[in-house]
């Protein structure tokens, strides 16, 4: 379901709406971009960043960060709890946002245009962001889920694993996971193996705990102009 600007406006007039955990998701992303290959001082472009808080821990990392989101009330509630550090943040369409240099990264965690019933087979979404990766650079694709309830009704739909790799087989150089996000905290950028991964869906799968599917996508073609 495409939540629209409105409904985003509304939700993120509370602080911290997803109530996140710094210190799990500083490693995660820590972990994350190791896998990935990003070295500090690559650029990043943090689409559908709410509030700010994973361009924050990204700037924490090392990483240059320019942040967009539809949402006006996300963006200033990004500006007073970052504004004093040397990130951007736009408020702006990435469906219209305008490609002008491109990024080392583009990192998107659970953007709602994503949250689609057509998801293994629609590539649009991804094919735009793709447009925003210098040659050689990656997408970092990451999205909540739990597989115990993939498929079923409700306003956010789990995707699984198997439509991830789906989304992504006509993309060269992808590599997916699915990651508890607490197995970084031993791991590290280990976790993000197949062998993890099995470990990890079974787990969800039999117990309902949530996680990321993680989808790194190297751009090693100029292929997407």
């Amino acid at each position: 379901m495409h939540r629209t600007k409105e409904y985003y406006d509304a939700y993120y007039e509370k602080d911290n709406r997803f109530a996140y955990k710094e210190w799990i998701y500083k490693c995660y992303l820590k972990s994350l971009l190791s896998k990935a290959g990003l070295s500090a001082g690559s650029t990043i472009l943090d689409v559908g960043c709410g509030q700010g808080f994973f361009s924050s821990l990204l700037r924490e990392c090392g990483m240059w960060v320019t942040a967009v989101d539809i949402s006006e009330t996300g963006i200033r509630a990004a500006c007073k709890s970052y504004g004093g550090s040397d990130m951007r943040f736009i408020v702006g369409d990435i469906n219209t946002f305008p490609v002008g240099d491109a990024f080392d990264c583009v990192f998107v965690r659970s953007f709602s245009l994503y949250n689609v019933e057509d998801f293994s087979r629609s590539h649009s979404v991804t094919d735009r962001l793709m447009r925003y990766v210098k040659p050689r650079g990656a997408l970092i694709f990451a999205y909540n889920t739990n597989l115990k309830f993939a498929n079923c009704d409700g306003p956010w739909r789990y995707h699984t694993l198997k439509q991830a790799r789906q989304h992504f087989a006509s993309y060269s150089n992808v590599r997916c996971f699915f990651t508890l996000k607490i197995d970084t905290l031993i791991l590290r950028r280990l976790a993000f193996n197949p062998l993890v991964s099995i470990v990890n869906s079974i787990l969800s799968r039999a117990l309902g705990i949530g996680g990321d599917i993680v989808c790194i996508v190297r751009k090693d073609l100029d292929c997407y102009e």
